[in-house]
């Protein structure tokens, strides 16, 4: 029968867990027997019931294989299998063979073909286990065989090869490195490999059967399949007692095999033991003759292979000692010489008589062989005595062996009491000495964006941003502990996508959060510094590396890198038992989207929806907001790529080590995902890689340190500390000094803090910087805290001594004690709100209102009385300003802060911009830890404080402030004294009660401001009273707030709008209905309704109070508080919980960047806690020597070792520390003509034209901002009045100031109306009194007089960088006449020449000549005395005088006035550009105009002023604050009055400012190219979208975009030739112009530029038309060519010009004169009524036609044709073809191409008279050869020669041909043989190309 290997010591070393192998269910396989498939197997299973009547069933699913079978009691039945269950394939197969009964069984399989085969006892399932150690026996040449059988679940392998190996199936295994494989239910793996597969270690994550042998082993002679069942490694043994079987013959080996590492071995063969120390999987080979005992210090197995003389090899385990029995049943094989080997504790009588022999080395031990014959088992053996039986036998080429099965189990000398007996585990648990221990974890995660897997491996996506439950206990049973896991995603950067923001772990009544501050958590809501140990220690959260790790006595373990990726990991003890989205937990993919009722849902998003947790964040969202993010398939090519994600799974990479430990793939695919909706940002890929790292590293696999480089992904490590790729996982903290030297983790990379330093929190300090452990948590030495949960111990550490010490003390009685934020303090019971809005309306903290319209700096609100140490000091200041020159009401401008030594202002003058302590910062902006914030919300910019202020403007009129309770009666300003008392909120600083709101807003005053006032200026304050304010037009617009149906309905209850009514009412009263003034009301009553929290409804739209939101931005009345930076991508941290808030949110995949919505990928740079934009250059330290930027990737790039360049110095300039300009120089122009250069030259440019001022030198590496200033000069020669017309060009914007055009100017041609703001202040231009000046944010500034004067002033930092007729800049005189070629002119006069701009429909006209005037001596005095007020010393002027010398602006005046006496206005201007250019100096002047000298006339309803306010007093004023210049003497708006444009209007007349652009009320305007028509109405902007009829073009005309008919719609035009509009008509005009030359002997330039030359004497046709075009008017042109006297060749001797009508002849030498028609005809010469001209200048002649043609000649070397682009295509001859391709110049007119010129030309030759005219001159063939050769022009092509080093640098092209045609023209003459040589010598000096100065010598040129 077959070997029914009821391995006894297999039942041995299980025996503690179930005795001998009896059960009811067994799994097993039938590997390779010698050849597979070959048809001859007869698997067979033996089984035996037991102590019943069995009904047993056999299946093999693979095969559909089921058979079933009754056994009687003690019965044995063979049950034989198709021959297919043997498996022939390595790998996966479905062929497990599955045993099931209703009553105990044993089972033994046999697999035995003809001359080969084996048996093996099969454990049941209860004997498996999860680790075992392989050995296979060597021997042959066929293969080792193992097979890994896997039960009723999924199962996990890992294999881990001893050696390396090379399976069957290719597939290599390294050495050490982990293989993982995943088995289904009932699947066996199968390996096969030529080298042993011993010490090879399979761990699993259930238990499964592992099989091994040979398929055939041969040790002597032929082979025999062997193969046993492996005990698994936790029921091994250490001592084992090894009968010889075959005693002094054959070879009988025992193999032992190490489990664990450091496994001594001692073997007794006799009295003197042997050692041997093995390694895990090391095997140790013993040959036995003798008995053998072998003992260890560890597990090990031993197996035993024979050579079975004279039968074949067999292969059997050993039984160790614990599991010898007094009873076993051996089975037999029929037909076998059979042999029973018994080892037994004392000799006893079996079989009759047994030849006993004892082991040597331990006499307590017998053995004896006895046979048993040829008959087939089972045969009972039994004794008193313990015993193991063993089997063997065999027949000719035949061999087996095994175990016999043991029938009670072992009884150990003293067995000790089993603990595990009446212990009831659960489904995934063991008992281990009487306590139920896991058998296995499984782990969740949600990493990056998040991708989730479950507990049970299903992987999916979800991006909702709300609390989630990840995983939670659903059962309540003893011994499990209950806990709860959450999660909190937010969105960065993208609303599409989340990531795990906050993880939150509810265990043993403990509850801890680990959020984004690293190196803490919060324990029970208090912020605590790790390590901390909870429970009694149950509960340990320490840091490792990146990570948090939260983890319990039972197992659960939560790792959290603080920033994504959360992985949980929970032991089996929890199987079935879990729910959330991490699963079930039931080993089951297809039930994991379950809900908490256990309902199995079919969608993710419903799925996550039943797992929310309320947390009251009202913008949280479960879904994408639309549609989620993918990723397009050419992006994810890209991010695989090596370079990107696809690093990880490299082959020879640096994670090649990992790949078969931790499969890669899953880390590849969600890396992909998360850079690729990222938009490639590079932290995204970082962290990926970074988080396979962490897993490699984990599962004890070191990684090449090199894959930071490799992947761009460098680690910056904050102060005090350092990278390691393997560094400790416990790093020394202050709470845990020794952590290192207690860490078994494996090592982890990241930073590690330096020597001598520790972590606290998660910054690295010195240790004497640590702080106190007090009641096992650890606090900073600066930290304060409370001892105890009710604020009555408080408690500081002393660094010094490690020491706390506390006081009892309280809570003040407006404080209560509680955690906020973490922090468990005393915290205010309520809080104050104090508010300024509107012109502006006040309410206290104790709700009394009031206005007040002071425009000085006040104390709005302060801590008056410090008597209190605990609270902080602090002062709210702002400044007020009138708006549009209305007195009557003032708008908050600026708020000042106050606090913790920081002064932080935010102005209107800079909108959306916080200064601290005098620099401009970006927002978010956090110091002092979190103790002070400024961020923005909505329109808002916001202070907050930890002790609970927070200071909210709107940067417009709406100032708030929060104080908390403990504030109350302690504090002074304009918000009163928050004493509960209404009655005196108006105390006064000294605190007496006043009544008079002026007084008491006077009392608070700060500081005087310039200007400002406490009343209305000059007359009486203009009030609204009741019936004024009653008119419907004001209380109809205001009621929106009040009505109880309308948009803030749902605030009434918590906001009275009454007051807020009211005050919309006066407002718009005192603006006349101006809609600013609703727009802010209605605003100011949003944010306080918002504030309350109470629901707001839209109440704005695009035609009422249009939000105006900046690019990639949207409006939204109720948007997050907290919006997404840049800074992390996340919301700033004091903001959080922060009310919804109206105003502009960035669009999807845009966050905010200091103000501006950006794309993710654009975001900028976090450098020492602050944020920086991308591409800002800034200077962290106090000096300019440390200069950074800020790079792509928020890299931040620095240069410690920086200087601020020539003309610079590093100061604090509006804001900004930058290395400023140290000053800044003027050019003028004014007069008739006088310019005035940086450099202090002046010349005078009579005439007209346009001329170009001043511009920038282009040069590489250009920092400075380019710019231009060109003036066109408009007058009558002669005349002094001069106007100028001013064109600036800045940041692509082509501005145009006007003569006579006050407050309007052009932008790209288009009127705009002052004041203009163009790329929010890059550029501003606005009318200060009589001149419109111009402003750049780089210091450029133009001032124009709009009529002829103009200053051009930029800074320092433009020295040496610019040119033009203002100079060079360089402080030098004598250089300023710089052409734009880089030449000094020679003269004024061709100075400026050199700057003339060519400008179409601009005739220009420079100087005045003759008719230059001349003043005589009478009007030069006159003059003189005229102009003399500028320069007198006690004149109107003398202030001036030391600032801004007269002296130029004298002679200017004197010299004009004299020469045009006429002009009455010469003086006066001449005088107010003296004074503009005094009062830019700041200079204050005296009055100079009155009635009779100079007066000034102004419009309606405005007056003329010394000191006019033109930038204050503007309808735009009203909206936006402008930073007002220096006053300039003009005309100003009466009181009540505004500018609107240049009119003075009221102000409920005033228009729109829209993106910087004003535009007046009840115009319409066309914007861009007529897209949009949009109406301005009471400061209401709305637009509409527009388009041009078919037949219209958008066209600019007098600055104003229209819709106008366009005649070229139908007009077709050639195809060089553009189509304009003439006389109402479309006229086809060509696009250029192209010209032939022929010049000199002759040389030929064609229209498409190719170079020739050709001497033939005929007459050719030089260019015709083709006739291709009929519409072209036809031409033609033949030139004659004659040989010249000498040797200079040949000539042009006439050229016949032939055009409809007319033949017009030029002959070579007959100047002035043409033959026209036949006639002689001097010039100049008009035909066909002008059409035709010819005309003459010096020595050239012009012919010009109307059809375009236009020759030019000099009647000797030069003749020039030009075409209009209409001929494109169109013409022929030697010119060519006109196509602009050289190519096809040289084709004859077939249309043929001809490589030789002389060929070509002769193809155009036409005839005439002269017989003797040639095209090359006569040369034989034998000549050619000869001049061609190395005596004449060879020499010039002599690689070798001496002209060879120029051939490289001057192409030969038509030289060699020159000196051929020479050669042959002189019959060889020497001297002009020489000329044309040294002719291409000089071309070869003009290339700097030296040539051999022996080429005379060889040429014997002299």
């Amino acid at each position: 029968m077959g070997t029914q290997v009821l391995l006894c010591f297999g039942i041995l070393a299980v025996t503690a867990v179930s005795g001998c192998p009896i059960g009811r269910e067994f799994i097993t396989a039938f590997m390779p027997n010698y050849v597979p498939g070959d048809g001859e197997a007869k698997p067979t299973l033996s089984i035996t019931a037991q102590e019943s009547v069995a009904t047993v069933a056999v299946e093999v699913k693979g095969l559909n294989f089921k058979q079933s079978a009754k056994i009687e009691k003690g019965a044995t039945k063979w049950i034989t299998l198709p021959p297919s269950t043997e498996i022939g394939q390595d790998g996966v197969s479905a062929k497990t063979v599955l045993i099931t009964s209703d009553a105990d069984i044993t089972v033994v399989a046999s697999h035995i073909k003809p001359f080969t085969g084996d048996s093996s006892v099969i454990f049941p399932i209860n004997q498996l286990g999860r680790s075992h150690v392989v050995f296979t026996p060597d021997g042959g040449p066929m293969q080792k065989i193992a097979a890994i059988v896997n039960g009723k679940e999924a199962n996990t392998v890992d294999i881990l090869p001893y050696s390396y190996l090379m399976l069957n199936s290719k597939k290599h295994l390294q050495q050490g490195v982990k293989t993982t494989i995943s088995l289904a239910p009932y699947e066996v793996y199968l390996l096969r490999s030529e080298k042993t597969l011993t010490g090879t270690r399979i761990e699993s994550k259930l238990p499964l059967a592992v099989l091994s042998g040979h398929e055939c082993l041969s040790i002597v002679g032929t082979c025999e399949h062997v193969y046993e069942q492996l005990v698994p490694v936790e029921a091994l043994s250490d001592e084992y007692l090894i009968p010889a079987m075959h005693f002094l013959i054959g070879k009988d080996t025992a193999h032992v095999v190490a489990a664990e590492d450091d496994t001594d071995v001692t073997v007794f063969h006799g009295p003197l033991p042997q050692h041997k120390k093995l390694r895990a999987g090391e095997l140790l080979d013993i040959e036995v003759q003798l008995p053998t005992i072998v003992r260890s210090n560890k597990k090990i197995m031993v197996m035993y292979t024979s050579s079975n003389v004279p039968f074949d090899e067999f292969l059997t385990n050993i039984i160790p000692t614990s599991g010898m029995s007094k009873s076993w049943t051996i089975h037999s094989q029929d037909d076998y010489q059979n042999f029973a080997v018994i080892v037994s504790e004392k000799q006893t009588s079996l079989f009759g008589l047994l030849q006993w022999n004892v082991f040597p080395a331990n006499s307590k031990y017998s053995w004896a062989i006895k046979p048993i014959g040829s008959q087939k088992g089972p045969i009972t053996i039994s004794g008193d005595s313990l015993q193991a039986v063993y089997v063997y036998g065999g027949k000719i080429r035949h061999g087996y062996s095994t175990t016999g099965v043991c029938n009670a189990a072992p009884r150990p000398p003293t067995p000790p009491p089993d603990p595990c007996e009446a212990v009831k585990c659960r489904e995934r648990e063991q008992c281990q000495k009487g306590v139920c221990v896991r058998i296995e974890t499984a782990t969740c995660w949600a990493v990056g964006d998040p991708h989730y897997k479950t507990f049970d491996g299903k992987r999916f996506d979800f991006q909702g941003t709300c609390t989630y439950t990840m995983s939670t206990t659903t059962k309540t049973e003893h011994g499990l502990v209950p806990f709860i896991i959450l999660a909190k995603n937010n969105h960065r950067g993208s609303n599409k996508v989340a990531y795990v923001r906050t993880v939150s772990v509810n265990v043993y009544d403990q509850t801890v959060v680990a959020s984004k501050q690293k190196g803490v958590v919060e324990v029970n809501g208090e912020i605590t510094h790790l390590p901390v140990a909870l429970a009694g220690g149950k509960l340990q959260v320490v840091q490792r590396g990146w990570n948090v790790f939260i983890t319990t006595d039972f197992g659960l373990e939560v790792k959290y890198d603080w920033n994504m990726m959360l992985y949980i990991t929970v032991p089996s003890t929890y199987f079935r038992s879990l729910g959330g989205l991490c699963g079930n937990y039931n080993g089951d993919q297809r039930d994991e989207f379950s809900n908490p009722k256990g309902t199995v849902l079919s969608a993710v998003l419903d799925f996550a929806k039943s797992w929310k947790v309320s947390d009251n964040d009202l913008f949280c969202r479960d879904d994408c907001e639309g549609k989620c993010l993918s990723c397009p398939a050419e992006l994810q090519e890209k991010y695989t790529e090596e370079k990107q994600c696809g690093l990880m799974v490299k082959a020879n990479g640096p994670f090649a080590n990992c790949h078969k430990v931790v499969d890669p793939d899953i880390y590849v695919d969600n890396c992909v995902y998360d850079v690729c909706i990222n938009k490639g940002i590079r932290t995204f890929l970082c962290d990926n890689i970074r988080s396979y790292v962490d897993a490699c590293m984990a599962a004890g696999v070191k990684i090449d340190a090199n894959w930071r480089v490799l992947s761009d992904c460098p680690m910056q490590c904050p102060e005090n500390s350092h990278y390691e790729a393997c560094g400790t996982a416990c790093a020394a903290s202050c709470g845990d000094r020794d952590a290192p030297a207690k860490c078994k983790q494996p090592c982890v990379e990241g930073c590690q803090c330096n020597a001598g330093f520790v972590l606290s929190g998660d910054k690295c300090v010195p240790l004497k910087e640590c702080g106190c452990t007090y009641e096992g948590r650890y606090y900073p030495p600066t930290d304060t805290f409370w001892g105890d949960k009710t604020c009555t111990k408080k408690c500081s550490c002393n660094s010094q001594t490690g020491q706390v010490k506390c006081m009892a003390t309280k809570c003040k009685a407006s404080q209560v004690c509680d955690i906020q934020n973490g922090v468990r303090d005393c915290y205010p019971l309520s809080y104050g709100h104090c508010q300024g809005s509107g012109d502006p309306h006040y309410r206290t903290f104790d709700g009394k209102t009031f206005d007040f319209q002071g425009t000085c700096t006040y104390y709005l609100s302060k801590l008056v009385d410090t008597t209190d140490a605990s609270l902080v000091p602090y002062e709210v200041l702002v400044k007020n300003e009138n708006r549009g020159m209305n007195k009557a009401v003032s708008f908050t401008k600026t708020v000042e802060i106050k606090i913790y030594g920081y002064t932080i202002i935010l102005s209107k003058d800079n909108y959306g911009k916080v200064m601290v302590n005098g620099l401009f910062v970006n927002l978010p902006f956090e110091k002092e830890e979190g103790r002070l914030s400024v961020f923005r919300s909505g329109y808002f910019g916001t202070v907050k404080t930890d002790f609970g202020m927070t200071v909210r403007f709107n940067w417009e009129s709406h100032v708030s402030i929060t104080l908390p309770s403990t504030y109350s009666n302690v504090v002074g300003g304009l918000c009163g004294n928050w004493n509960g008392n209404q009655n005196d909120d108006m105390a006064m600083p000294d605190r007496t009660i006043t009544t008079n709101p002026i007084a008491f807003g006077t009392s608070w005053k700060a500081r005087n401001d310039p200007g400002c006032t406490e009343e209305c200026q000059g007359k009486k304050c203009p009030k609204c009273d009741a019936a004024e304010r009653n008119k419907d037009i004001f209380t109809k617009s205001c009621s929106l707030i009040t009505d109880k149906t309308g948009p803030f309905k749902g605030c009434h209850a918590r906001v009275n709008p009454t007051q807020f009514y009211e005050d919309c009412v006066y407002d718009m009263c005192m603006y006349g209905g101006h809609t600013t003034a609703l727009c802010n009301s209605l605003s100011a009553y949003t944010a306080a309704c918002q504030t309350a929290l109470t629901v707001v409804e839209k109440w704005r739209s695009d035609t009422f109070c249009p939000a105006a939101c900046k690019a990639n931005s949207h409006y939204d009345v109720c948007a997050a508080g907290c919006p997404q930076t840049c800074s992390g991508l996340a919301e700033p941290t004091a903001c959080q919980g922060a009310p919804c808030v109206e105003g502009c949110v960035c669009d999807e995949g845009f966050v905010l960047s200091n103000g501006e919505c950006v794309a993710m990928e654009q975001c900028g740079c976090i450098y020492e806690g602050q944020y920086y934009h991308l591409g800002q250059i800034f200077y962290p330290k106090d000096q300019c020597n440390h200069r950074c930027i800020c790079g792509d990737q928020g890299r931040v790039k620095c240069d410690e070792s920086f200087s601020c360049g020539p003309n610079e110095r590093c100061e604090i300039r509006g804001g900004v520390r930058a290395c400023q300009p140290e000053g800044k120089k003027s050019c003028s122009v004014s007069g008739s003509g006088t310019y005035h250069s940086y450099d202090g030259n002046h010349i005078n440019v009579p005439g007209n034209c346009v001329y170009r001022m001043v511009e920038i030198i282009q040069i590489e590496d250009q920092k400075r901002i380019p710019f231009s200033v060109s003036v066109q000069q408009l007058s009558s020669l002669g005349e002094a009045v001069i106007t100028r017309k001013i064109d600036i060009v800045v940041a692509a914007y082509k501005i145009t100031l006007i003569p006579g055009l006050l407050w309007e100017i052009r932008v790209d041609q288009i009127k705009a109306v002052l004041p203009l703001i163009l790329e929010d202040g890059l550029v501003k231009v606005y009318q200060s009194g009589f001149f419109i000046i111009l402003e750049t944010s780089f210091g450029l500034k133009v001032t124009y007089d709009t009529v002829s004067m103009a200053i051009v002033e930029i800074p320092s930092t433009y020295k040496k960088a610019v040119r033009g007729l203002c100079g060079d800049y360089n402080d030098k005189t004598e250089d300023d006449f710089l052409l734009p070629n880089g030449k000094q002119a020679l003269s004024a006069e061709e100075f400026v020449e050199g700057w003339m701009l060519v400008q179409e429909e601009v005739i220009c006209q420079t100087g005045c000549g003759s008719r230059c005037p001349q003043p005589d001596k009478e009007n030069q005095t006159k003059a003189e005395n005229a102009c003399k007020i500028l320069i007198l010393d006690k004149g109107p002027f003398a202030n001036c005088h030391s600032k801004v010398s007269p002296t130029t602006f004298y002679d200017a005046c004197a010299k004009d006035v004299a020469s045009h006496p006429e002009d009455k206005t010469l003086v006066c201007r001449h005088i107010q550009t003296y004074v503009a250019h005094c009062q830019q100096a700041s200079v204050s002047i005296n009055i100079w105009r009155n009635a009779t000298f100079c007066p000034m006339t102004c419009l309606t309803n405005c007056h003329y002023e010394l000191c006019a306010d033109t930038c204050s007093s503007t309808c735009a004023s009203l909206t936006v604050s402008h930073t007002c210049p220096v006053c300039l003497e003009g005309c100003q708006c009466d009181e009540g009055y505004v500018f609107d444009g240049g009119e003075c209007k009221p102000v409920e007349n005033c228009g729109c400012l829209v993106d910087g652009r004003y535009y007046k009320s009840g115009e319409t305007s066309i914007l861009g190219d007529c897209v949009e028509v949009c109406t301005c109405k009471a400061g209401q902007f709305s637009c509409e979208p527009m388009q041009c009829k078919e037949d219209q073009v958008c066209r600019k005309k007098d600055g104003i975009s229209a819709c106008v008919y366009d005649p070229c719609i139908k007009k077709n035009c050639r195809e060089k030739e553009d189509c304009v509009e003439k006389d109402s008509k479309g006229v086809c005009v060509p696009k250029s112009y192209a010209s032939c030359r022929a010049i000199g002997d002759p040389h030929y330039e064609t229209f498409d530029g190719s170079l020739f030359s050709f001497q033939g004497t005929c007459s050719y046709v030089l260019v015709k038309t083709s006739g291709k075009d009929k519409t072209l008017t036809p031409f033609s042109i033949i030139n004659k060519n004659q040989l010249a006297l000498g040797a200079r060749g040949s000539y042009m001797k006439s050229a016949i010009i032939k055009f409809p009508g007319h033949e017009i002849v030029i002959t070579h030498g007959e100047r002035n004169k043409l033959i026209i028609d036949g006639k002689i005809s001097p010039l100049p010469v008009n035909l066909d009524s002008g059409n035709i001209t010819i005309t003459q200048s010096g020595i050239t002649g012009t012919l010009k036609t109307d059809f375009g043609l236009e020759v030019t000649f000099d009647w000797g070397e030069f003749f020039k044709v030009t075409v209009p682009s209409s001929y494109y295509k169109n013409l022929v001859g030697m010119c060519g073809t006109y196509n602009n391709d050289r190519s096809d110049d040289f084709v004859t007119p077939a249309g043929d191409p001809v490589p030789d010129v002389v060929e070509w030309a002769a193809s155009w030759s036409v005839p005439d008279n002269d017989r003797a005219c040639w095209h090359f001159p006569a040369c034989t063939e034998q000549e050619k050869q000869r001049y061609r050769g190395p005596e004449y022009c060879g020499v010039l092509v002599d690689k070798t020669g001496p002209f060879a080093n120029c051939n490289e640098t001057v192409m030969l092209a038509q030289f060699p041909n020159d000196c051929l045609f020479y050669a042959c023209l002189t019959q060889g003459s020497h001297e002009t043989h020489c000329k044309a040589l040294n002719s291409y010598v000089n071309s070869c000096m003009l290339a700097k190309t030296e040539v051999s100065p022996q080429w005379k010598q060889i040429t014997k040129c002299p």
